[in-house]
């Protein structure tokens, strides 16, 4: 039995002890630098993405099947001086199976063969502010119903970004002049709200509010007729303005250990010709891409009256632009780190016929 005496001094011994091995530690964590780690280097980052794709789009009734391959490979070189600022370009190169002077018969938004400088730009992130300048990607939240993130957007755009608690509220605004419709003068200029919330693991929402103010001009007949047109001395001319309301709203949770997004996407065209104002998109997507064995399946519907928005830069994976409605439906799956293969049908209906075209493609994707 230890006498009282002994268990005192064997308690003083392992305060002692632990005195010793703490203080060293609170030291280390206490002392002060005086000498402030340097700045990341400047550097360069280049990155590239490429397309290869089989497109099948049969049932034209006025025209025979369209079978064709297209390859396609956008590099962007940027200088990044520091983590809040960037100067980068992005060349395109195109290479099809069918002519350049077929692609405003088949309504496409790129040319089959050649190389262009896409996109040339600065970025600033000052604190909780984003300003960019030149000509750049989409910088609004939106669905490629009403813009194809294809098309660059030259001109300027500024985002401020405030937390409200949990979520956040952006602020955009933005200003556009010709974006690469052949040589149009065309001018947009639109402002959004996007309030983010929740925790994307469970479940988190984005809603996004804008507001499009397209004058377009100068843009070719080709795309003049995916609206409505009307004749004029100068050529054809758009029979409706566009002052363009788009409401989207993104639900994101995880299913079955695979993430989700469900969307829904509302445009209204304020000075639409006849009462053809309206366009909306419906859409599913499960799982993701990026790591190898990966994949990913998606729904979308769509329903486009014709003068809703401006058939001149939406989205070409659907073969009509506007006035339609019409169903696509993929799955992908990724064979190497960032590469993934992917197969779509879609089957869309022009609003004032009963046929159907049907459009079949393959897409080999090197992301980002």
């Amino acid at each position: 039995m230890m006498r009282k005496g002994h268990g005192s001094l064997a308690s003083l011994g392992m305060t002692l002890l632990a005195a010793v091995l703490y203080v060293p530690s609170a030291l280390a964590q206490e002392e002060p630098r005086y000498f402030e780690e340097p700045p990341p280097r400047p550097r360069f980052k280049l990155q590239w993405e490429a397309l290869f794709r089989y497109d099948l789009t049969y049932q034209l009734r006025v025209r025979p099947d369209i079978e064709r391959g297209r390859f396609e490979v956008r590099p962007e070189l940027a200088f990044l001086p520091s983590d809040r600022f960037k100067v980068a370009v992005r060349a395109v190169g195109n290479l099809g199976t069918d002519d350049n002077d077929q692609n405003a018969r088949n309504f496409d938004n790129y040319r089959s063969d050649g190389v262009t400088l896409d996109r040339w730009y600065v970025e600033a992130r000052p604190g909780a502010w984003t300003i960019l300048a030149g000509s750049f990607g989409i910088p609004l939240v939106s669905s490629e119903m009403l813009w194809d993130r294809d098309v660059p957007t030259p001109g300027a755009a500024v985002s401020h970004q405030i937390a409200t608690g949990a979520s956040t509220l952006t602020l955009t605004g933005a200003g556009f002049y010709g974006p690469q419709r052949e040589g149009d003068r065309t001018r947009i200029i639109a402002g959004q709200a996007v309030w983010r919330g929740g925790d994307a693991n469970r479940f988190a929402i984005e809603a996004a509010g804008s507001y499009w103010d397209f004058d377009l001009d100068e843009l070719r007949p080709h795309y003049v007729r995916q609206n409505t047109p009307v004749a004029s001395p100068a050529g054809q001319r758009f029979a409706s303005g566009f002052r363009i309301a788009d409401l989207l709203v993104r639900l994101r949770f995880t299913a079955l250990s695979q993430p989700v997004t469900v969307s829904f996407d509302g445009v209204h065209n304020f000075e639409a010709a006849d009462g053809n104002r309206s366009a909306f998109e419906g859409a599913v997507a499960v799982g993701s891409v990026g790591t190898p064995g990966t994949w990913r399946a998606f729904y979308i519907y769509q329903y486009v009256e014709r003068d809703a928005l401006v058939g001149a830069y939406n989205t070409d994976d659907w073969w009509f632009h506007t006035r339609y409605r019409g169903h696509r439906t993929g799955v992908a799956v990724t064979l190497f780190p960032q590469v993934f293969v992917q197969g779509t049908v879609m089957f869309q209906r022009r609003l004032d016929l009963q046929a159907t075209i049907n459009r079949i493609t393959v897409d080999l994707v090197k992301m980002f």
